[in-house]
């Protein structure tokens, strides 16, 4: 996904996002351009509640997709969307993206929930599920069933002052 030409940039970019941060098409397409914070040479993306740091060379190949997004002179001049679809006013649909990268060689389900599997193995679920968008329960399943080790954390204390699901 980090090489290739500038015609597949923004594939090659959707992909990584699909590869390194398990986000589903739907969402990937639909991402907006203030959806990516970048200062200092630091980059993140807000996915999920918080923002999700975006490493290099992976922020590079971003940066560059955002120097030169395409479809934006078919009446998208100002176009809010990350990828632009060549329809004014709307972005990529997620079946466009789909195709160009299966035509790229990526397994699209595979290659996401290995991701996911990888990511909530190597950092506590509710983080991960967080920062990323999906639910508590979505993370601790693949957890479970990537064989992970994370302890289930100490469920969030509710106004009566237990966690969830605490006995009395």
């Amino acid at each position: 996904m980090l090489t290739g030409d500038s015609e597949s940039l923004p594939y090659r970019t959707a992909g990584m996002l699909l590869l390194l941060l398990a986000q589903p098409l739907v969402k990937v397409s639909a991402l907006r351009v203030d959806a990516v914070h970048d200062s200092s040479g630091d980059m993140a993306l807000i996915l999920g509640k918080h923002p999700t740091p975006l490493p290099e060379p992976f922020a590079a190949l971003l940066r560059a997709h955002l120097d030169a997004r395409p479809n934006l002179n078919t009446g998208n001049h100002s176009s809010a969307w990350l990828f632009p679809s060549p329809r004014a006013g709307r972005h990529l649909h997620p079946n466009t993206v789909m195709v160009r990268l299966r035509n790229l060689g990526v397994d699209l389900r595979g290659g996401r929930n290995r991701a996911l599997d990888d990511l909530v193995n190597e950092i506590p679920p509710p983080v991960v599920a967080d920062a990323l968008g999906y639910s508590h329960v979505t993370a601790f399943n693949h957890q479970q069933a990537a064989g992970g080790t994370w302890a289930r954390y100490v469920s969030t204390p509710t106004p009566s002052g237990r966690g969830r699901g605490e006995r009395r």
